[in-house]
């Protein structure tokens, strides 16, 4: 049995702060192989060979689909810098602090 209750288990007890606590799946994944004794070197760098093709091939995917949607046939005129511009701001996670630019800003007198 597993060290961690799981997603289902904490639902059923609404323990809804504790499912966002729990390790991600990945990580568990690459602690077990890296558990595993150096006397099997070889198997491990293997298993991260494999493991890592999934997570690339993941992220390749998610972009040309992202790179399909900017650049449509309405938007076809996009130059390359544009398009990396625009498939840098949909695939990565920034976001700002709002209240930080709002602040910032000038007030507008009225006249």
């Amino acid at each position: 049995m597993s060290a961690f209750p799981g997603k289902a288990v904490l639902a059923r007890e609404h323990k809804w702060s504790d499912i966002e606590n729990l390790p991600k799946p990945d990580k568990l994944v690459f602690e077990t192989w890296n558990a595993i004794p150096d006397t099997y070197m070889n198997m491990k760098t293997y298993a991260f060979g494999v493991l890592s093709i999934f997570g690339s091939t993941y992220l390749c995917e998610q972009i040309f689909s992202s790179m399909n949607y900017i650049k449509s046939k309405y938007r076809s005129r996009l130059t390359d810098d544009s398009l990396q511009s625009c498939l840098k701001l949909k695939v990565t996670s920034y976001s700002p602090d709002i209240e930080k630019l709002c602040s910032d800003v000038q007030k507008q007198k009225s006249h």
